[in-house]
Formats: structure tokens, sequence, C-alpha cells
């Protein structure tokens, strides 16, 4: 194997595949990121046996081959190299590469290439394509929602749900629940419903660029793939059953306001400098009354009480919520207002955009006393 590359193309694909490094594993050579030349590209793939990303990149090759080498030594390396060209050269006596610059060498050990266990070729038996733009913006404003326990690992992941040329992404970590519905591109003969680890979805959102036109899923009842033209993510499927989310969405309400996106988070922001911590949790209280919200928290330092206009339906109301799940959802709604929908201080309270039905944030109120 003999490349000539840039360091910018390189640090493209580290950084594409790093995260799929194992840094755990008790196979040494998982710790690598494999690299192949062939037809004037350098292919990059990672893997830790749960995820899987692969790459590739335009180079000059002038000898096909591959190797695997430490991820944390090539990709600290690569970053401290100078803007030139680089030359990659295979050394079988010390089975790893020559990294030529200017007038320096490097030499450094790795893995045989073959030995590097390849990210399979999805056989799948659905496949989906959908705006990249699209399913960016749905893993935003579902992915904060999932649960760190793994003990848990049904919440750590986001369900995929399709019913005809819809698809549903559902996330929980069983203090709230955010639905998010889109539409996809092909007409899909099949019903779907699977749960995707939270680390893929959050590598897709980085790893996808926003001058791609579409992404193309595939997958079978283990395992997923996402392919752009440059890059693949293949993953396995959480196993479990999804709680049934449309039997704790509230169908009525008692309560109606509707209030500036920017200007609610602007004062829960505010409020939050102040709220009280009960285990971790800030507490902002929340009343309703005369067309007013008023936003009130207090701790030993102080305390805030700021009213905003508001569009009101309904009966009046105080309930308390957790200040950093409020702001998590009005920093990722793409609506100049939003609607909220209350049923009384000891029920979830309901978030929608106010210009569509397509998203839906479910929020359990705190108990106060």
């Amino acid at each position: 194997m003999k490349i000539v590359a840039t360091k910018e193309n390189l640090l493209e694909g580290i950084n594409t595949v790093q995260k799929a490094v194992s840094h755990k594993n008790t196979i040494p050579i998982l710790e690598g990121i494999y690299l192949k030349a062939k037809n004037n590209f350098l292919y990059f793939a990672a893997t830790d046996l749960e995820i899987g990303i692969e790459c590739k990149v335009q180079v000059n090759v002038i000898e096909e081959g591959e190797i695997v080498l430490p991820a944390r030594h090539f990709s600290d390396l690569v970053r401290k190299l100078p803007n030139t060209k680089i030359t990659i050269t295979y050394l079988s006596d010390i089975l790893g590469v020559s990294i030529e610059y200017n007038e320096a060498q490097v030499h450094l050990k790795g893995w045989p290439g073959e030995e590097f266990p390849k990210i399979p070729d999805l056989e799948g038996n659905f496949q989906l394509e959908l705006h990249t733009s699209l399913l960016k913006n749905m893993i935003k404003q579902t992915l904060f929602a999932t649960s760190a326990d793994e003990n848990r690992p049904i919440f750590t992941g986001v369900l995929f749900e399709i019913n005809d040329n819809q698809l549903s992404m559902v996330s929980t970590d069983t203090h709230r629940l955010v639905l998010r519905i889109g539409k996809i591109n092909n007409n899909t003969e099949r019903n779907l419903n699977l749960i995707i680890p939270g680390k893929t979805l959050s590598e897709v959102h980085r790893i996808m660029k926003d001058d791609e036109d579409s992404i193309k899923i595939t997958g079978n009842n283990n395992q997923i793939a996402f392919q752009t033209q440059d890059t693949r993510i293949i993953s396995r499927i959480i196993e479990g059953k999804f709680p049934d989310y449309n039997q704790v969405i509230p169908t009525s309400y008692k309560t109606l306001i509707k209030v500036k996106t920017k200007d609610f988070q602007e004062t829960i922001e505010r409020a939050n400098l102040f709220s009280s911590e009960k285990d971790g949790t800030s507490i902002i209280k929340l009343s309703v009354k005369d067309s007013l919200l008023a936003v009130l928290s207090q701790s030993e330092m102080g305390k805030v009480e700021e009213k905003l206009p508001i569009y009101f339906e309904g009966d009046n109301i105080e309930i308390a919520f957790n200040a950093k799940y409020l702001l998590e959802v009005l920093k990722v709604i793409d609506s100049e207002d939003i609607n909220m929908t209350l049923s009384g201080p000891l029920n979830p309270g309901i978030i929608r955009p106010g210009n569509h039905n397509n998203y839906t944030y479910l929020l359990l109120p705190l108990r106060t006393v």
C-alpha cells in the first residue's frame, strides 16, 4: 500500500469513523482504524461490534493495499501534521506504515488489514429514503429525550415506526416523551417498528452533510444501515417492545396557552438561575391567569417572577416543571410560537409548535409539596 494524500482528506476520514472505535473491547485490533487503498480512494472503517462506520476519501493511490492503524496514535499524529502532501507507505518488516511529510518520516505499527472484522453488506428486508435535512431535524428533535440508563436499554434508543409513507420517531426517558412525524420519499410496502440506539443516531446526525440530498436506510430485524454517497453506518437494533406512546398522549385538555417560543425560552433561562433544586431537578413554577403566564422560581440565592402575554383558553392553573426539560424542547422547536395544553397540576403537559402538528412533546409535572 502506498498513497499520497492531504491532511484535510485524512482528517475527514478519521473524524467520520473515529466514534465507532472501541476503547473497552478485549480485541486489540478494534482499537484501530482500518485503511484500504483502492481505485484512487482511501477507505476508512471502524467498529466496536455494536456500531460500524465506513467512508471513503479521494487520494492518489500508487499501490493498493490495506492496514489497521491504532486510532489514537494515528489521529493524534495527523492532527499535528503540517498542511502539506503526506505519503503513507506499507512497511512489511514492522507490520505498519511509514508516514512522510516535508523532510520528516514517522513509523507507526499496526495490524494486518485482513484480520479486521469486515463491516457486512446488509441484506435488508426493507429500504426507504429520506431527505437528509429532514432526518437530521427529526434526530435533533427526538434524541435529547432518550435515557442514559443502560439498565433499561429500550429507553436509550429511538423508536422508528413506519406506516405507509410516514415515519414516526419516538423517544422517552419516562419523564418526558417526544413524537416527531415526517414523510419518507419512497413508498415502502412494509410497516416497521424498530428501536435504534441513540448512539447510532447521534453519529448519523454528526456525519450527514447538509449538502447531501438524501440518505438511504436499509435493514432487517437485527441491524440497520444508513448510507450516503461516501459514508455508511451500520448498527444493531435494540431488542424489546417500546411502550404504546399513543396511550399516554392526552386527547383533551382544560387549559390552552399560546406563547412566543423565544420569549418563553429566555424567561425560563433567567428563572433557572434561581430555581430550587430537588434531587438535581430544577423546579420552575408556571401560573396562568388573566391572559398572562407567570414564570416563578426561588432559591436561597433569590427569586425571579416574570409575566408573559399569552393567548389563553380554559381554566387558570398553577403547575411546576423541570426547567431543563422545558429548555431542551424550546431549543429544538422550529416555530415562532408554541401551543401548550394542560389538564391539571398533576397531569402531563403537552407542547406543540404553533404552525404544524408533526411534533408532540409530553412532559410530566413535578410535585412541589
